[in-house]
């Protein structure tokens, strides 16, 4: 019986007269004394914007559910119970509350990220006194030996 080749050829397979040594992988200690503050502010920007984005598409489609369900009726009805309105006069603005949501979100994107330059700056000014933050940093793990 005949074994038939892979269908790749053997160029995958690991030449059995190369004898591989294995080591353990180094460690270096790094300290990060500064954080660039152009980057904070494009990573920072990119992150709640993409935030705000995943946000507003879940609230417009929970928005859709709860109109579909009937739990937006039961909570004007209920605003109505307590005295808050007439009988039959409030109602929720969908269009309304949406745009407001779509004019307060980015203002709120670009509030988050200058609060979070202000904290890199922050940081970069006590790294100053105190000395940085020290990370351990490995190449990677070295892979178990191989059974032969």
């Amino acid at each position: 019986m005949t074994v038939a080749p892979p269908p790749l050829g053997d160029w995958l397979r690991d030449d059995p007269d190369i004898e591989i040594t294995r080591s353990r992988p180094e460690r270096r200690t790094v300290v990060v004394r500064r954080v660039d503050l152009w980057s904070a502010l494009k990573v920072s920007l990119g992150l709640y914007f993409s935030l705000f984005l995943v946000a507003l598409a879940a609230l417009v489609l929970l928005w859709f559910a709860a109109r579909s369900t009937g739990f937006l009726d039961n909570i004007e009805r209920l605003v109505e119970d307590f005295g808050f309105a007439d009988e039959e006069t409030f109602h929720f603005q969908g269009a309304e509350i949406l745009k407001m949501t779509a004019v307060i979100g980015p203002i709120l994107v670009v509030l988050g990220s200058l609060a979070t330059v202000a904290g890199v700056a922050l940081f970069n000014v006590l790294s100053r006194l105190f000395g940085g933050v020290e990370l351990t940093v490995a190449e990677g793990e070295a892979p178990p030996a191989p059974k032969r």
